[in-house]
């Protein structure tokens, strides 16, 4: 019974009961003032509510009436005694803004990888939305009470595929700085780039400029996730998971200095970042702005909390304004808008996708509850966002609503916009609703950005999605009094202004709500002309690096050839692209020649129509402004046709002709009749010179130098900015009419004349007569002038003495005394022109050798009389441009005359390989020289506009920026605070102990492992560990703990019944690290950061249950020196047994890994022996000191004097001789000078136990005897050769012999195969290892000795060539000739892959001049001496004189005449380092394109750095790029990163992560198999 006469406190006390029962809070406690929220009272229950209401009072109720009067007396007041009507809200006094175009987006979405997509996902009314992902919040698997919850709880949501995977390299960021960085940092960028990208404008462009970056996020998932795990919180994460950095990241990485903010106001985040762009574009703070959001759900806290509270959709999908609306859907998404002033954007021809024409932001103030919404605030923002925007909120068509799909929020939402935007509207014009939310959930602070590319898509499409999941309107929201209308299929755009207007709404859970108003573009962008032809085009490709060049290339090409655009439309896109410092440009004039070209690009090639170059050229060109003789009779005539700003610069200049001279250089040029004379044509070269400097400067192409010629000096001052245009045209018509005037009353006896000829100054000067010098072009270029008959006497005179001499086509001398007569009157012409300061360096060949710079003001009168009558010192000038680092002089005239003279200064001063440019050339087509040109210097740096070249006009879709992707992603992994580990303990006999507790007590049977090794040992390690089975759910786990010197062995049980089953094994060490120093180990600096993750592979550690100390340092030592284990004697110094550098560091690397001991001193190495090192090692792992006193510190004594000299040393260059030699140091206790050197006597006793092991080792009979006979180990070892069964045969060692795949692996620098022992270790067992061994001679020749070798082992199988370092570059080059003797029909193999182990080159390599020759012999010298004390002095004369390897030759005759033992050396020392020189020299000095015809695919593994040594060698290697240069030829090319130094590759663990990428190649390329993880 509806009761209409209720008094205020019945309806008070009926209020109390009602929300007593719903709450179960007495009637009694309820006070009629608090808000009813204070007592529980949910959104759901508001509504609940305001339906009773209804029936109770009889009246229509809106269903948000409870939340818009939040007490029991607000509520029955209004209800009772309902307020007169009110007049609607006028809109606030806002003056309208400045509108804001944008011109670009890109984005991210569940389900849509890009923009495109995504809109395709709209259009298609399909979901995003769908079950967690397998691999997501794995990390929480080990926390029992978050892993329970993840299953448990509704997890389905909106989610991208890939967040995880990013091209660091691409953003200069290190793999370590990467992983420990929020995804939405590094989603971010990217997205970034791509917006520019679509926007058509250059990020390089915008470096250093008032470039804004707002991003809106909230969420710290990823930070969450790192901080629970303190061993993985590296420094790097301080920026890395800090919501400030999000736009700052951007904004450092693109060196953008505009404004830089991250905005959180949690769903409403991105808006209000838009807010706040379009301010900063108003008021100036920002010219070009980056405005978006990014929400990525790294963790699962926020999500599985959702659901607990009810808040997520059971239905696992968002019912925005539907009456099935059931709650949220979280979700991923990240979106970037490019925003720009609306006159800007105009203005510089962009693409305007939409305009944004106002905004508003504010907060819901007290409402009822902090995250409750407030209609009233929404109404305000609305109003205030349209006053704003200037816009009739009756003229919007669509609103891209908040739309969560929830039973109280969207109600209030529809109420707000029913307020503001439904008054006065017609049934035929509702307020079309809809939300993005409804396709990929809710993406929190990237909502808002959604919601505008969703819009801004439709409106470029004309029709608005469908808002999917809408089965019926909601109860509570009266869609016809409100006049909206839910868009249930898509429509087209209705228009109902005349244009398209939307709003986009989004609104915080703590109160802040925002609003964007924006509209379709019905403006016209300003147009550019082209400025040349477009028949042919230019297409401009750049990379990062030369590989990412290759890529770009590869995709233009696909991209024209499958879709034939219009090339001139290709050529406006990829000119608004960024320009990065490796590029090439590709000329074309059809679509297969573009393709055909950009191929070649892409294999690395360079060929007739292209220029590339793999960096910048600093400094850049010097305009080079030539003088007389550059005329011809149709010059300019072809620029004026194509050109409208050349024509109408042309014209301008023209006219102060007109005016000072009283003729038209335009009457000539259109008038074939017509030719020129000596007046006409220097005036019109000159207007010619300044109409081309001004069109290449509207290209963005400005000198960084000049010079003139003659006369071209007023050009050319013109171009520095030392003169203006119209003084250039005035001197340059007044100097040329007195000239011609001059010319012209000359009788014929009176004439000059003028010859180039082969004389220098001296010659000139000693000559008899009036002949003068008037212009140094260049050496052997010296034109002179004078009386006509003596300067062609002196012609003929030469060409008879076989010199070269030619008379030019002139009347008069110039340059000379003849012009003395016209100098008065040329000053009193020029005289009070004012002279500005240089804006560009000038290269003068007025003034003799000197160099004016910038701000200098040279250009007086004298100057001009000085050009006019002195010698023109062009050679010199061209050689200061030379001395000040330039290396392209360009020819700016109508035809080029400078440029003979210029090569010939080029080449008498050493640079041979400058660039000798020129704009326009007769009989040439302008467009063809000009793009030549400007390709040329795009090229080297130069920042080319080729969109100002082609004008405006369509632009097409072509392929963008594709990223390098790889995974990086934190190693945290947060646990719940597991507790009961390792468990009850028992101790057992013989030092073990045990441990009992449950399996759910644990996380992993790793933890295990590591408590119990903690409640043994405190501060024990891990060193390895192997699992045999998965630890179970539940029940009893048994852990055995046994100990041992130096550490413990962990054995960890699950317990079933009676039996038990061994799940995991461990071995931790005992040593104390805060222990003092042991002698002989460095020191671990304190705070030094943990290196960087690496994959995970089974670590290869020394096992003391399997080997002793000394049996796996006899490995280490045999496989590093090339010994067998057996023959390696004990006692002697390593260094005696031709220990050098890069052995030494092998061997340390080696131990510090295996026994996982602190880093070892490689003094301490050098001076010991293996005893030695077995003791320092075996203390080292039990934790005690060792007692280096009794390691030799002193070189190997010199023998007695009764001893007979060793002689010179050679080293053993087989394992027949390393056997030998070995044997003979095991027992004599010395080491012998060498292979070669006599023997001294030895005992009878010593010579049969010689002659025994020889015996026993080599399966032949060796006699005590033949010992005593032997003069030499050479004699010795060619004994046992024939008996050994040798592991080297011809040049190839067999590390092992198998019927699967075969892997070549070729030397390193200087040293054998046996350094792959440990990578044949890791292969499979059925993949057969060879190694091929070192041989002298050029890398061709050495490659091409190797081939039969190869074709012999290989048996027909498919095989890999690789090789560490120098043996990569062997490995390549074998490949190039297998592959010609393929192309030849020759017999060849077949070939899987090359594996290069740090095979690089610098960065910048060293040039090849004299100067670095000299100074890396001086760094080898200095080497030599400070690491053996060999005094090594090099003959610079011979290396000046004979060259580098005349030198080298000479070395190995020093090396062959050279005692090693005087400097305590071994043969091998000094012959290892010989070897490596040579090795590494021809790897420093290979032109890597020699290679690019070979496609087979390449696996690279690049270490963190270069070793010190090698940089200390060649400082050049302190820079390598990622790709070690390979990028460049390379089309299959993958990148492994190891850790650790170059050395450390061929070792343990580096080369347990080479082996398991090589087996997963050998898998999937050679087997058809597909890698588990690849």
């Amino acid at each position: 019974m509806k009761d209409l006469f209720m008094t205020i406190e019945q309806l008070r006390a009926w209020l109390r009961d009602w929300v007593a029962q719903a709450t179960g809070v007495s009637p009694e406690e309820i006070l009629d003032s608090k808000p009813l929220e204070n007592y529980g009272l949910s959104s759901r229950d508001a509504v609940v509510l305001s339906g009773e209401l209804e029936n109770l009072l009889g009246t229509r109720l809106d269903a948000t009436v409870a939340y818009e009067y939040p007490t029991i007396e607000l509520l029955a007041n209004r209800l009772l005694n309902a307020p007169a009507p009110q007049p609607e809200a006028p809109s606030p006094h806002i003056a309208h803004g400045a509108d804001v175009a944008v011109i670009g987006l890109s984005g991210r979405f569940p389900g849509a990888k890009n923009a495109q997509e995504f809109w395709s996902m709209l259009a298609e009314s399909r979901p995003g939305t769908g079950p967690l992902p397998v691999g997501r919040w794995s990390e929480y698997s080990a926390d029992p009470v978050m892993s329970e919850k993840i299953a448990q709880q509704n997890t389905d949501g909106g989610y991208i595929e890939d967040i995880a995977s990013f091209d660091a390299e691409f953003f200069g960021l290190s793999p370590l700085e990467a992983a420990n960085m929020d995804p939405q940092q590094r989603i971010l960028l990217e997205l970034v780039w791509e917006s520019l990208e679509n926007a058509g404008v250059p990020a390089n462009e915008l470096r250093g400029t008032q470039t804004g970056v707002y991003m809106g996020s909230t969420n710290n998932d990823y930070g969450m996730l790192i901080a629970a795990d303190s061993a993985e919180m590296h420094p790097y994460a301080l920026t890395g998971i800090s919501s400030a950095v999000v736009a700052n990241r951007v904004s450092y990485a693109l060196d953008f200095r505009g404004p830089s903010i991250n905005v959180d106001t949690a769903c409403s985040s991105s808006l209000v970042a838009v807010n706040q762009a379009m301010k900063d574009l108003r008021t100036g703070s920002a010219d070009v702005a980056l405005a978006g959001g990014v929400n990525i759900l790294a963790a699962p806290h926020a999500s599985t909390a959702f659901s607990e509270l009810g808040v997520t959709s059971p239905t696992s999908a968002i019912h925005a304004f539907s009456d099935d609306a059931d709650g949220i859907v979280r979700a991923d998404a990240a979106g970037v808008l490019v925003l720009k002033r609306l006159e800007d954007a105009e203005a510089d021809g962009d693409d305007i996708l939409a305009v944004i024409k106002g905004s508003a932001v504010n907060s819901d103030g007290h409402s009822n509850g902090l995250t409750a919404p407030n209609p009233e605030a929404q109404e305000d923002v609305l109003r205030r966002a349209y006053a704003d925007a200037g816009v009739n909120p009756q003229d919007v068509d669509y609103i891209e609503a908040h739309g969560t799909g929830t039973i109280l929020g969207d109600p209030i939402e529809a109420s707000a916009l029913g307020r503001v935007l439904g008054a006065g509207r017609g049934v035929d014009t509702p307020i079309l609703l809809g939300s993005a939310k409804t396709n990929i959930g809710h993406s929190e602070s990237a909502a808002g950005v959604v919601g505008l590319i969703k819009v801004i898509q439709a409106m470029r499409n004309d029709v608005i999605p469908a808002n999917i999941n809408y089965s019926a309107p909601n109860r509570y929201i009266d869609f016809e009094a409100e006049h909206l209308e839910v868009v249930e299929d898509p429509r087209e755009w209705p228009e109902y202004s005349g244009h398209k207007v939307a709003g986009v709404s989004g609104f915080g859970f703590g109160g802040t709500n925002a609003h964007v108003v924006l509209t379709d573009y019905r403006g016209t962008p300003a147009e550019r002309e082209p400025q040349l032809s477009t028949e042919t085009v230019a297409l401009a490709v750049s990379g990062l690096l030369p590989s990412r060049r290759a890529r770009a290339a590869a995709l233009l090409a696909d991209f024209i050839e499958a879709e034939k655009p219009a090339l001139v439309d290709v050529a406006r896109t990829v000119a608004r692209r960024n320009h990065s410092r490796s590029r090439a440009v590709v000329m074309a004039s059809s679509t297969e020649e573009a393709v055909k070209r950009l191929r070649q690009v892409a294999e690395g090639k360079v060929s007739v129509g292209i220029a590339a170059a793999d960096s910048p050229q600093v400094p850049g060109p010097v305009f080079v402004y030539s003088g007389f003789g550059s005329q011809h009779r149709k010059m300019a005539k072809d620029m004026i046709a194509l050109s409208p700003q050349f024509k109408a610069r042309l014209e301008e200049l023209d006219a102060i002709v007109d005016f000072e001279s009283g003729w038209s250089i335009l009457d000539i040029v259109n008038d074939d009749a017509q030719t020129y004379d000596t007046e006409t044509a220097q005036v019109a070269i000159t207007a010619i010179q300044i109409a081309l400097t001004d069109l290449l400067a509207s290209f963005g192409v400005r000198p960084a130098g000049v010079m003139g010629m003659s006369m071209g000096e007023i050009a050319a001052a013109y171009a520095a900015g030392g003169i203006s245009a119209d003084d250039a045209m005035v001197i340059a018509c007044h100097r040329a009419r007195l000239m011609g005037e001059g010319e012209a009353s000359l009788s014929d006896a009176e004439q000059g004349a003028m010859a180039v000829v082969e004389l220098s100054a001296e010659d000139i000067a000693a000559l008899d007569g009036n002949i003068e010098p008037a212009v140094y072009t260049g050496p052997g270029m010296t034109t002179v002038g004078g009386p006509r008959q003596e300067v062609l006497d002196l012609v003929e005179k030469l060409d008879g003495e076989g010199k070269f001499a030619r008379a030019l086509n002139v009347r008069a001398a110039g340059h000379t005394s003849a012009v003395d007569p016209i100098l008065g009157e040329l000053h009193a012409a020029i005289a009070g022109m004012k002279a500005k300061p240089l804006h560009t360096p000038l290269f003068s060949s007025v003034d003799k050798g000197e160099v004016y710079r910038p701000g200098t003001t040279v250009h007086d009168e004298d100057y001009w009389l000085r050009m006019t009558r002195h010698s023109v010192y062009l050679q010199d000038a061209t050689e200061a441009a030379f001395n000040a680092g330039h290396a392209q002089l360009v020819e700016i005239s109508p035809n080029p005359v400078a440029l003979m003279g210029l090569m010939s200064t080029a080449f008498a001063v050493g640079k041979a390989d400058a660039q000798l440019l020129y704009a326009l050339k007769r009989k040439v087509d302008p467009t063809e020289s000009l793009l030549d040109l400007l390709s040329k210097l795009y090229v080297t740096g130069m920042p080319v506009d080729f969109g100002a070249v082609f004008g405006s006009g369509a632009r097409v879709e072509a392929p963008y920026t594709q990223f390098n992707r790889q995974r990086f992603w934190t190693n945290a992994r947060p646990s719940a605070g597991v507790s009961g580990l390792p468990g009850a303990r028992v101790n057992l006999p013989e030092s073990k102990v045990a441990f009992s507790t449950n399996a759910d007590q644990a996380p992993s049977a790793l933890a295990i492992v590591e408590a119990a090794a903690e409640a043994v040992k405190p501060g024990a390690r891990i060193i390895a560990t192997e699992e045999h089975a998965d630890l179970p759910p539940r029940g009893e786990i048994t852990t055995v703990v046994s100990q041992s010197i130096g550490g413990m062995s962990v054995a960890v049980y699950a317990v079933r019944g009676a039996q038990t089953e061994l799940l995991t094994e461990g071995f931790a060490s005992a040593l104390d690290l805060g222990a003092a120093p042991i002698p002989g180990v460095a020191d671990v600096p304190e705070g030094s950061s943990e290196p960087a993750a690496t994959e995970e592979v089974d670590a290869v550690r020394w096992d003391p249950t399997e080997e002793t100390v000394e049996e796996r340092l006899a490995l280490i030592v045999s496989e590093s020196m090339g010994y067998d284990v057996s023959d390696l004697p004990r006692e002697l110094p390593l260094i005696d047994l031709g220990l050098d550098s890069l052995m030494g560091m092998r061997i340390k690397n080696r131990v510090e890994n295996d026994f996982q001991i602190p880093p070892l001193q490689v003094q301490a190495l050098r001076d010991a022996s293996l005893a030695d090192v077995i003791a320092m090692v075996e203390e080292a792992v039990a934790g005690g000191s060792v007692d280096t006193s009794e390691i030799a510190t002193e070189d190997t004594p010199a023998p007695e004097e009764d001893e007979p000299s060793q002689g010179v040393g050679i080293a053993p260059r087989d394992a027949s001789e390393r056997m030998v030699f070995g044997t003979w140091a095991t027992f004599t206790g010395k080491a012998a000078a060498g292979v070669t050197s006599a023997l001294p006597e030895v005992s009878d006793e010593v010579a049969t136990q010689i002659a025994e092991r020889l015996t026993e080792r080599a399966g032949i009979e060796v006699t005590a005897q033949q010992v005593h006979k032997a003069e030499s180990l050479e004699t010795l070892a060619d004994l046992v050769r024939e008996g050994l069964e040798t592991e080297v045969e011809g040049n190839i060692r067999v590390l092992r012999e198998a019927e699967g795949p075969a892997v070549f692996m070729f030397h390193p620098a200087g040293g054998t195969t046996v350094v792959y022992q440990p990578l044949t270790r890791r292969l499979p067992e059925d993949v057969a290892v060879y190694g091929v061994e070192r041989i002298e001679g050029s890398l061709e020749e050495r490659a091409e000795a190797y081939i039969e070798d190869i074709l012999h082992y290989a048996r027909g199988r498919k095989v890999v060539l690789g090789g560490w370092s120098f043996g990569g570059a062997l490995a390549y080059e074998v490949a190039y000739q297998l592959h010609q003797r393929t192309q030849r029909g020759q017999a060849s193999v077949d070939m899987a892959f090359i594996t290069l182990l740090d095979t690089t080159q610098p960065s910048h390599p060293a040039p090849d001049t004299p100067e670095e020759t000299r100074a890396r012999w001086e760094r080898y010298a200095a080497f030599a001496k400070k690491t053996y004390g060999l005094d090594f002095e090099p003959p610079y004369e011979m290396l000046e004189t004979m060259g580098e390897d005349a030198l080298m030759t000479m070395l190995a005759e020093f090396l062959a005449t050279t005692n090693a033992s005087e400097h305590g050396l071994a043969a091998g020392v000094l012959e290892h380092q010989r070897a490596s020189f040579v090795d590494n020299q021809i790897l420093a000095k290979i032109d890597f394109h020699r290679w690019a015809d070979v496609t087979v695919p390449v696996l690279l593994f690049r270490s963190e750095r270069m070793h010190d040594g090698a940089i200390e060698l060649e400082p050049r290697y302190a820079e390598i790029d990622p790709d070690g240069g390979w990028g460049a030829i390379v089309k299959d090319l993958e990148i492994v990163q190891l850790q650790g130094d170059h050395l450390a590759v061929p070792d343990e663990p580096a080369i347990g992560i080479v082996g398991k990428h090589m087996d997963e190649w050998i898998e999937e390329k050679i087997r058809g198999g597909q890698a588990d993880n690849r």
